[in-house]
């Protein structure tokens, strides 16, 4: 197995040749650690979040999709929403809204805890095909004590295949490994399966961080193994929000909203909840959005009016 370097922040497919597994591994740096800037997080969420856009691109790589997956926190907790959202050329963003109690949090507090309770909140994972048609939603309890638990106890449910994931996260930067255990397997798979469960079992978390690249960390992981390793794709934090989409979430807010903002403001500010990026419109600027007959897009930038 070769040695190829790959970006600080990329995602590495590969397959065992001699089973029937395939699996992904992901590091990322600089795109959590700008997604981490654009909001002061408390600990506890600042960690979770990396960890799931870690998790979201690998979940991505397991499927064909043209389009972008979603995954979802809502809950009544200390942390009421988390989004993450990857789509089919790794562009990932991230954002989150919590109440104070949020701060008082462990850092390595559990999904389940940043919710108030395992049947405070909901995690799902929603995909979003690029081309318009019907979304699919699946929902995870919060029964799991990890992240990683949550999403092996998806892959299996919903992809009907035996699932590992492993992520961690330390300063901003995230790492993930995902291996599945594909259909028509023989018995000399099943030994394989165990062996590879077993040196996940025993592979310490930092070792997906100290590796200098991916091909380091597989070979590391399963000596014992031949993989054939795919070439690496770059993941970046890439907000998709826009003046026209922007324009189309005022639109949607209605005339009486705007002209409300304008009255107590003289002029109505948007502000993505991803990036943070502000858009001002002066009072004619805003009222202008309502003569376009401009068709309302259906993924209208999540964003905060003032």
């Amino acid at each position: 197995m070769a040695q190829q370097p790959q970006p600080s922040d990329a995602l590495t497919r590969f397959v065992f040749d001699a089973a029937h597994v395939r699996g992904a591994v992901i590091t990322l740096a600089r795109s959590t650690r700008e997604i981490l800037a654009c909001h002061s997080y408390p600990p506890a969420l600042s960690r979770t979040l990396a960890e799931l856009c870690a998790a979201s691109p690998l979940i991505g790589s397991t499927l064909k999709l043209e389009g972008s997956l979603i995954v979802q926190l809502a809950s009544a907790g200390p942390v009421r929403l988390i989004v993450v959202e990857c789509n089919d050329v790794l562009d990932i963003r991230a954002t989150a809204q919590w109440n104070d109690a949020a701060a008082t949090l462990r850092p390595d507090a559990t999904l389940a805890e940043l919710a108030g309770g395992q049947n405070q909140g909901r995690l799902t994972i929603t995909l979003d095909p690029r081309s318009g048609g019907s979304l699919y939603q699946g929902i995870v309890a919060l029964e799991a004590t990890t992240s990683a638990h949550l999403f092996e106890h998806y892959l299996t449910t919903s992809e009907q295949l035996q699932s590992r994931v492993l992520l961690t996260t330390r300063d901003g930067v995230a790492a993930g490994l995902l291996v599945q255990r594909l259909p028509g397997t023989s018995s000399t798979d099943e030994a394989t399966w165990a062996r590879i469960e077993s040196l996940l079992d025993a592979l310490a978390p930092d070792a997906l961080l100290a590796a200098p690249t991916h091909t380091a960390l597989l070979a590391s992981a399963f000596p014992e193994d031949d993989l054939r390793v795919f070439e690496s794709r770059s993941v970046h934090f890439r907000c998709s929000c826009s003046l026209e989409r922007v324009r189309n979430a005022l639109r949607i807010a209605g005339r009486a909203e705007i002209e409300a903002a304008i009255a107590e403001r003289g002029q109505v500010e948007v502000t993505c909840e991803f990036c943070n990026r502000r858009y001002t419109f002066a009072p004619d600027e805003a009222r202008d959005v309502f003569s376009s007959h401009a068709p309302i897009a259906r993924d209208a930038a999540t964003a905060s009016r003032h």
